[in-house]
């Protein structure tokens, strides 16, 4: 057995120590983190003001494949908005078959005061389908800010105001939103809710207080159009998986400053089977290992979860083992509760909290999964992830809308309902 001499200890009672402090570290940093960033937010809001002037006008950038779950209310919320300037949604779809069409169709009948576009369009420019129909969208954008949103993404009517407030300021290149997870239902969607609200929420306020912001999340991106145009566009990111991240980084490089907005969006959930939860799991995984693959391997400190399991499997459940495990998992427990109910405000209910430790096993196992290929699948295609975060495609043919000779775009607007 290797042996620490000054320590007397071992070298996995070391590493086991280290993954038990590192952890309750973790877990205590993103607490004061979490509620530093919603007393600042609460400091915005109240200092929030409109200005003066006319507000500039803004093209919000909806990319959609296929009928999200309440995919209608989702787009709806932003037909509601109180920004005074000038709005247009751009809504885009690659297929004209494509099942979300018709809804925004209906989303045009019933709200004829807002200036609503479909744009069909099956051109494709790189291994990332989501960015060549951003990119078909962008042609028609009339406004000077450029607003990318998901099309899981569900908003106050008060989003496009303060999400683009910051935008007044020259150096700022880039606003970008914290979201949380609204579940549809079923115990794989209420595991991956528990993992956005707990995992990834947590992640951002401490990222937010050690280190620069530098990138970005599809959740909100909102940007000039010249900004957009000095980094070579969207298709910039045409071949990278994880787009908003390298948007936001090509933003930064410029001397640009990336701000992480008070508003927090929600994202709306529908995992449907365990399956999915695992391909998306990875996904994102494997994505985060590629463009940090030092974070990437160092956040396994933070799994306090796994970290109390070993514990207690090295010491054969000793009453200090077990002591210390329930010491740490206890916390667990509770940063995630504070920060659901308290902080967030999700509906996640209080037995879901005792799914906490089981979703950190499932996010510990896919951690080291991640190391063990490179393929991910997205949208119901197969790709490589290379080192750098581009992508190469491992299931053709495509289809035969997307072959060859293309699709010519089509625009749908209210002159044509």
């Amino acid at each position: 057995m290797v042996t620490i001499p000054l320590l007397n200890i071992s070298l996995v009672q070391a590493l086991l120590g280290i993954g038990v402090l590192a952890s309750i570290w973790y877990y205590l940093t993103a607490l004061y983190s979490a509620r530093e960033f919603f007393r600042w937010a609460a400091r915005q809001r109240a200092a929030a003001a409109d200005p003066d002037d006319a507000p500039p006008g803004v093209t919000v950038l909806k990319p959609l494949k296929g009928l999200d779950v309440h995919l209608y209310e989702n787009l709806a919320t932003f037909c509601r908005q109180d920004y005074r300037g000038r709005f247009q949604l751009i809504c885009g779809v690659a297929d004209p078959a494509d099942a979300a069409a018709p809804v925004v169709r209906q989303l045009q009948r019933d709200f004829p005061g807002v200036d609503i576009e479909l744009v069909i369009d099956g051109h494709l420019y790189g291994t990332n389908y989501k960015i060549s129909n951003l990119h078909n969208m962008y042609r028609h954008a009339n406004h000077d800010l450029i607003v990318i949103a998901d099309s899981d993404i569900r908003v106050q009517p008060d989003y496009l105001r303060r999400v683009v407030a910051p935008l007044r300021d020259p150096n700022v290149g880039m606003v970008s939103c914290l979201y949380k997870a609204v579940r549809a239902g079923g115990t794989p969607t209420a595991l991956e809710s528990l993992f956005i609200n707990t995992d990834f929420a947590t992640m951002v306020m401490v990222a937010r207080k050690v280190e620069k912001p530098s990138y970005a999340f599809g959740a909100t991106m909102a940007m000039r159009r010249e900004t957009l145009d000095a980094i070579g566009g969207i298709l910039a990111v045409s071949n990278y998986l994880a787009d908003d991240y390298y948007l936001g980084h090509l933003i930064s490089r410029r001397g640009l400053r990336l701000v992480l907005s008070d508003v927090i969006v929600e994202t709306v959930l529908d995992v449907g089977s365990w399956t999915r939860l695992l391909q998306h799991q990875i996904r994102w995984a494997r994505t985060y290992r590629t463009v940090r693959p030092g974070g990437y391997f160092g956040s396994v400190l933070t799994h306090g979860t796994l970290w109390a399991v070993l514990t207690l499997l090295y010491y054969g459940f000793s009453p200090a083992s077990v002591v210390v495990a329930a010491g740490v998992i206890g916390l667990r427990i509770a940063a995630a509760a504070l920060m659901c109910f308290r902080y967030l405000s999700t509906d996640n209910t209080r037995a879901q909290m005792l799914l906490v430790p089981l979703k950190d096993l499932f996010v510990s196992t896919v951690w080291l999964a991640a190391f063990l290929g490179n393929r991910v699948k997205w949208s119901g295609h197969d790709f490589r992830v290379l080192n750098g975060g581009e992508m190469v495609h491992l299931t053709p043919p495509l289809p035969a809308w997307q072959k060859p000779p293309l699709l010519k775009p089509t625009r749908s607007a209210h002159d044509s309902v």
